[in-house]
């Protein structure tokens, strides 16, 4: 009974594993400023250059050394580690403990206009994370810009993703615009969502990271297609102390005609240090159309067999291995009871019950109504007739000692 029980409550889970799949190759939309899903490309190590469209090495040199490269950490393309979609690449930073930088331009040049902004990318941490950043540059379109020498120092407008040290988890969206007051270019940065973010750099999977800013100045920001974070680029924005002192010191002189507006942007780029190797990035998007984004989307992110409500439960025990208990109180007791309703084991029924037995070689009734059914069969309607007289005239025995 005991095993039946097990067997069929085992029989209640889903294996965790998620079937594997192969992936398939996307069509770039023609209304994408940037469309990356690099599907096809391998790393000219010769020239520094990849193959793939218009990535480009930084070539940026030390400041105090510079006949050294500032950023000598290896990029290469290759299939995921993740072997649910079997066959998917990506852009993988290789070299922990050093610095990466990478770059490519845009189709066209995107204008902070009456459209929104729609950037998105996945990271993929097929290891603990230690220390780094996975976040994403969008670079400031100026004609001087250069690929081959994109630092730290490069202008961007906005820097978007993961980034961890320590205990400490985030998601940084930072803008940089110039101060309309002041004249001078100044960061601000959104405020953390108030939600755990830790799962996003543990849990070994895949994360789809969604920046949506509109023309009224307000923002989103998503994972795996959940918001966890929305504000105002005019109210819900930090400062740093030193801006904050600037911009207090100008207040009464704060005033001016000019919009806000941020600038428009040329280039994506990652200027990452990281402590952990084997970071993959892949799908990066971006577009002024939700819809050309959610078609995206779906092409790419929805290939995945994301977990169910099930799967994420089970999942949830790595971490937290009390909740098996939870999960058999709350899905094995009713299985069981099911169980022992539908089909009942007569050496655990209660004592008053019809199939109890007691212990005693003393003939039972049913063994007695068998017998006489038995006897009736064998000696004919007349014997059954006499043997049911006979039974009514026999006095009932009273003695119970």
């Amino acid at each position: 009974m005991t095993r039946c029980l097990l067997f069929c409550f085992c029989l209640s889970l889903p294996h965790s594993s998620a079937a594997q799949i192969a992936y398939r190759r996307v069509a770039i939309p023609e209304q994408a400023y940037f469309a990356e899903p690099f599907d096809a490309a391998a790393l000219d190590r010769c020239l520094f250059l990849f193959a793939l469209k218009n990535w480009v090495l930084s070539k940026a040199v030390k400041d105090e050394q510079p006949q050294l490269l500032k950023y000598d950490g290896e990029w290469v393309i290759e299939e995921s580690r993740e072997t649910r979609l079997l066959g998917n690449r990506g852009l993988v930073l290789k070299s922990p403990g050093k610095h990466h930088a990478i770059s490519a331009y845009l189709r066209k040049t995107y204008h902070f206009t009456d459209k929104p902004l729609c950037l998105q990318y996945e990271v993929f941490f097929p290891k603990t994370v230690d220390c780094g950043g996975a976040y994403i540059k969008l670079l400031s379109h100026s004609d001087d810009l250069r690929l081959s020498w994109f630092s730290d120092a490069t202008p961007y407008t906005i820097m978007f993703g993961p980034d961890k040290c320590g205990s400490s988890h985030k998601i940084h969206f930072i803008f940089r615009h110039r101060n309309p007051a002041t004249g001078t270019f100044e960061e601000k940065h959104a405020r953390q969502p108030e939600v755990d973010l830790s799962d996003y750099f543990t849990d070994q999977r895949p994360h789809l990271y969604t920046l949506n800013v509109y023309p009224d100045h307000t923002f989103e920001i998503l994972v795996d297609l959940t918001l966890i974070n929305k504000g105002s680029l005019l109210e819900d924005m930090l400062s740093s102390q030193a801006q904050d002192q600037e911009d207090s010191a100008s207040a009464e002189h704060r005033r001016s005609d000019e919009p806000f507006t941020l600038s428009s942007v040329s280039a994506v780029g990652f200027e990452l240090l990281s402590l952990t190797a084997d970071v993959m990035f892949d799908n990066i998007f971006v577009s002024d159309d939700l819809e050309v984004s959610r078609r995206w989307t779906q092409d790419t992110w929805g290939q995945r067999q994301t977990p169910g409500v099930i799967e994420k439960l089970l999942m949830a025990t790595v971490k937290r291995p009390w909740l098996w208990g939870v999960y058999v109180v709350t899905v094995g007791l009713p299985i069981i009871l099911f169980i022992s309703l539908m089909w009942p084991d007569k050496r655990f029924g209660p004592p008053d019950q019809d199939y109890y037995y007691k212990k005693t070689d003393e003939p039972q009734a049913e063994d007695r109504q068998d017998a006489e059914e038995l006897v009736s069969r064998a000696e004919g309607p007349a014997g059954a007739q006499a043997e049911s007289r006979a039974v009514r005239r026999a006095p009932r025995n009273t003695d119970v000692s």
